[in-house]
């Protein structure tokens, strides 16, 4: 019998309503080498707005910090309330379905006060920076530039970690942030209906955008199964606009001259021509509201019977993929997509956005305060979190993979052991080849990214509150653009 553990993650993404920074920018003296023989000792403040995310995992570094640093103090500080959290086993099938609210409030709060105390100098010494706007704490001056201490600290070697993320997160001459880990999606086809000499051009080693595999797919379309798992429109993370949103966010946001551009027919195009995938069949019609975690869960843990051409999967997707030979199968079912039959899925390419970069999203990362009174301690603190030991605690709550080489090669063994599940199941050979096979996987899939996409999660949240009255049928797409427009223009000249 074949063992499943089905995870569902059915949430609304967090964004963030307001952002600023502290007014001028500040003055920034970076580290010299003296400043590494200083003593790790003193007091540090940790904040962070998700506390589902953040809590526990932090909890366990602060303690384990001041352990290995006798001398030293690290508080914690979250904001938001913490989630449901509701398991359900049925039969050989284990689902856990975490139940957020979208709390946008809370987080206009969180970023107020996260302004307010940095421009009275009481600001915390490392913030996550997950809803933080990071260009607006760039351009304040917020934000400490990491660059020198990874160049001239010598208990930091880059070889450490990987490189390209390293190098894909500069940013206005900087590094701003440190990723704990780094996601990415990934493109599957169905092998039963893609054709030989059309597969023979996928691989790890490619990248596609939606549209390009649209434009593969439209030809080989007959009417039986959609050609993409995902609905036209979801409200919330998930559904074929969000994704080809996410692959030309930069057409319609630049963030670097601060100039909206949803008016000069680009973004209707965009609207329309997701209605019209879906009026013409080839993905599922979506829904415009959120649905209820319990139902998402006892649907997702039905088996599938429809197929689709393509589908969008996350990186945790990859688990399952290779794993298929070992009797134990990982689904994801996220909101936005309708449940397909993976058992003939083969890799096409990673994600890419469509002027061909390939980008990543991280999970937790954090970035220091610019004007942080202890940042010897602060900087060897955000040195601890990048270690082998935090990246691979069972508190970090992350499906991606850790920055660090050694941890995320460990954690491929964990994963396929059973114990990244909280499952027993061995490393049999069988088990240890299939995990050979999706390391192999990772990394080479890992080797195509080579941009971070900077956005405001503000500016995303106003776009899917408006495309929603588009999808609803009460707003044509050209009004959506204008109001979208002005709207943009507004905050972005604040």
């Amino acid at each position: 019998m074949k063992r499943f553990l089905f995870v569902l993650s059915a949430f609304v993404a967090a964004t963030a309503v307001f952002a600023g920074g502290s007014g001028g920018k500040a003055a920034q003296t970076g580290p010299d080498a003296a400043f590494f023989n200083k003593p790790i000792r003193g007091e540090i403040t940790v904040a962070a707005y998700d506390s589902m995310l953040y809590k526990n995992y932090l909890d366990e570094a602060a303690r384990a910090f001041e352990a290995l640093y006798p001398g030293t103090k690290v508080n914690v500080e979250t904001f938001s309330a913490m989630p449901e959290v509701r398991n359900m086993d049925a039969g050989n099938m284990r689902a856990t379905a975490v139940q957020a609210q979208d709390d946008s409030q809370g987080r206009q709060d969180y970023i107020s006060r996260t302004n307010t105390n940095i421009m009275s100098g009481t600001g915390a010494d490392i913030y996550a920076m997950d809803i933080l706007p990071l260009y607006k704490f760039v351009e304040s001056g917020t934000l400490e530039n990491l660059n020198p201490y990874m160049a001239l600290d010598p208990g930091f070697k880059k070889s450490d970690y990987r490189q390209n993320i390293l190098d894909a997160l500069q940013y206005r001459s900087g590094t701003w942030f440190m990723p704990m880990d780094y996601n990415f999606n990934y493109y599957a086809y169905d092998s039963t209906l893609v054709p030989a000499r059309i597969a023979a051009g996928f691989g790890l080693d490619k990248a596609w955008t939606a549209q390009e595999l649209f434009k593969i797919g439209i030809p080989l379309y007959e009417g039986n199964y959609k050609l993409f798992n995902a609905v036209d429109y979801f409200r919330g993370p998930g559904g074929m606009f969000n994704q080809l949103l996410g692959e030309s966010i930069e057409t319609f946001i630049n963030l670097d001259t601060r100039k909206p551009n949803f008016t000069d027919g680009s973004f209707v195009n965009l609207l329309t021509s997701v209605s019209n995938y879906a009026q013409q069949g080839y993905i599922p019609r979506g829904v415009t509201g959120q649905q209820n975690a319990g139902n998402l869960m006892q649907r997702g843990m039905q088996e599938p019977t429809d197929r689709h051409y393509f589908k969008l999967n996350p990186n945790v997707s990859l688990v399952g993929q290779f794993n298929k030979v070992t009797g134990m199968m990982l689904r994801m079912m996220t909101t936005g997509n309708s449940p397909s039959i993976d058992a003939d899925d083969e890799i096409a390419g990673i994600q890419a956005s469509a002027d061909g970069s390939v980008p990543f999203k991280f999970n937790q990362g954090f970035g220091m305060n610019s004007q942080s009174k202890n940042k010897e301690t602060a900087w060897a603190f955000l040195k601890f979190l990048l270690s082998k030991e935090m990246q691979l605690s069972t508190n970090l709550m992350s499906f991606g993979f850790p920055i660090n080489n050694e941890a995320r090669a460990e954690k491929a063994e964990l994963s396929f052991a059973g114990a990244q599940f909280n499952m027993t199941l061995g490393m049999s050979d069988q088990n240890r080849q299939a995990m050979e096979k999706y390391r192999a996987a990772v990394e080479k899939l890992s080797d195509s990214i080579n941009t971070f996409v900077v956005q405001d999660t503000s500016l995303n949240d106003m776009i899917a509150s408006e495309v929603f009255y588009y999808f609803g049928g009460s707003r044509t797409a050209e009004e959506v653009a204008r109001v979208l427009q002005n709207k943009a223009d507004l905050y972005l000249s604040e």
